[in-house]
């Protein structure tokens, strides 16, 4: 049989004193005749054409999915017995810092943004290596495969250098985790004054070709010379935007299109929403980091998204305050349109939208995800011919048992501790409940970055404290934290 095997070695020191830590940077490719029959499980394809199974099977021959059905037949295969399990595409993150993934709950009371602007961009995130970009990178890679997300649009607001950016793509392709990579530049500290020009660099050598797991797009504000920039490199665009940043949209009104991204966008004006729809840009929330920051009005903006013809996709945002999984991202979407919806009819409002459904939140958290991501067509679906991005999801545990309703199992109740199976392109990244990875080659090199980067910005831990300290040296003008995170 043919096997094609791709292996390269990258070292970043993670140690103050010199020590290495060695990553697998590129992908082993498996050979693209292998066929995996998922059989027997309950299915659900997010394919409004295709529909969803009781009883049915998934084949997988290399990287795509050929088949989906009932009792299909096939020879020379794999199979896997899913029954008592859920079948479903991976998730897909649709905005995350993945950068931060050391960081974790760091502030767990954060109630404002200039609070955590402070401590990651203007105490912290200045003294970032390319190595702690890395392992940074790795462990939220790894965190989500390890919960079924397959897919994240990575906002990379911390690119110091393109040693930094290489680093962050390095440990998603070792991790093998699907993402658009989305480079912008630091807030704060010195850096290399490299970006956007940078992007071109990257074009030419790392993505040469779309064909692969990790594609690359630009973080950046509205700006007329680079949104023509990032066209010219024919990358999509992401901004993070609330509802003062409006009157910015003047600058841009007549280049926004289908290859921007707009995030957050809580307490938009209606004259804002409708310039937005108009465009057909993508629209992406997030619902825990909008209430935890106190986001412009702190509501999401899913519902104001659905009102304008918009299909929005869910993102976790960052684990500085709380964890990165996706299920609980869906279950606070939910919740909160449905104390929006609730509320509204309570009190008699007529034009109070119909509570949400469980399947329009998995669609946000799956095939209008990888829309936002312009990955429609590859992923976010068990549509035959897409790439096999999938998960298997055990519904045979104490807790999840009986499973009375599979998609009211993956919104409401299922966990990290469930998914049993994560495939990626046609390749096993969790399997029987397991990553493959030397974890504790992982927890060193992540254990030292965040001793150092403690040690560097004068940060004493405390693991017991109720607030991350003000620093001194963090402070800068309120109407910048506010424009670009």
């Amino acid at each position: 049989m043919l096997r094609c095997v791709i292996y390269t070695k990258c070292e970043y020191d993670t140690t103050a004193n010199g020590g290495a830590i060695e990553g697998t940077c590129a992908m082993i490719s498996i050979d693209r005749r292998n066929r995996i029959l998922f059989k027997g499980g309950t299915v659900l394809t997010m394919d409004r054409g295709l529909g969803d199974f009781t009883n049915g099977d998934v084949l997988v021959e290399g990287a795509r999915i050929a088949a989906v059905g009932p009792d299909l037949e096939a020879d020379d295969v794999e199979v896997i017995d899913a029954t008592d399990a859920i079948v479903l595409p991976g998730f897909v993150d649709a905005h995350r810092h993945a950068w931060q993934g050391a960081l974790r709950r760091l502030m767990p009371n954060v109630d404002n943004l200039n609070a955590y602007v402070d401590a990651t961009h203007l105490t912290l995130g200045k003294f970032y290596r390319p190595e702690d970009m890395y392992i940074g990178n790795l462990l939220t890679a790894l965190s989500c495969l390890d919960a079924g997300t397959t897919t994240i649009i990575d906002a990379s607001h911390n690119a110091r250098s393109p040693e930094h950016t290489d680093a962050c793509i390095d440990a998603l392709q070792e991790a093998g985790l699907r993402a658009l990579h989305m480079p912008g530049r630091p807030l704060a500290g010195q850096w290399a004054e490299h970006w956007p020009q940078d992007l071109e660099r990257l074009k030419a050598v790392r993505f040469a070709s779309d064909d692969q797991l990790v594609t690359l797009g630009m973080f950046c504000l509205p700006n007329p010379t680079v949104w023509h920039f990032a066209r010219h490199l024919d990358l999509r665009m992401l901004t993070e935007f609330l509802g003062p940043m409006a009157p910015m949209l003047s600058e841009v009104k007549d280049l926004l299109g289908p290859d921007n991204i707009f995030n957050h966008c809580t307490s938009l004006s209606e004259d804002a929403w409708l310039m937005l729809a108009g465009a057909g840009v993508s629209i992406t929330v997030d619902p825990r980091s909008d209430a935890q920051y106190g986001l412009a009005g702190g509501i999401c903006a899913y519902q104001d998204a659905i009102d304008h013809g918009l299909r929005p996709g869910i993102g976790t945002d960052l684990e500085t305050a709380y964890g990165g999984d996706m299920f609980t991202e869906m279950r606070a979407a939910f919740l909160l349109q449905r104390a929006i919806s609730q509320s509204r009819r309570y009190t008699g409002d007529e034009s109070a939208p119909p509570p949400v459904r469980v399947r329009s939140i998995l669609e946000a958290a799956t095939i209008d995800g990888a829309r936002c991501a312009g990955l429609g067509s590859r992923i976010g679906s068990l549509t035959p011919g897409k790439q096999a991005d999938l998960i298997v999801i055990r519904t045979d545990n104490v807790s999840l048992f009986p499973s009375n309703n599979a998609v009211g199992t993956v919104v409401h109740a299922a966990e990290r501790a469930h998914v049993d199976t994560v495939m990626v392109d046609g390749r096993f990244r969790k399997r029987g409940g397991r990553l493959d990875v030397d974890f504790a080659r992982i927890r060193r090199a992540a254990e030292e970055s965040v001793a150092r980067l403690f040690k560097a910005s004068g940060y004493d831990p405390d693991i017991l404290e109720e607030e991350f300290p003000e620093f001194a040296g963090a402070r800068r003008q309120p109407e910048r934290r506010s424009s670009e995170r």
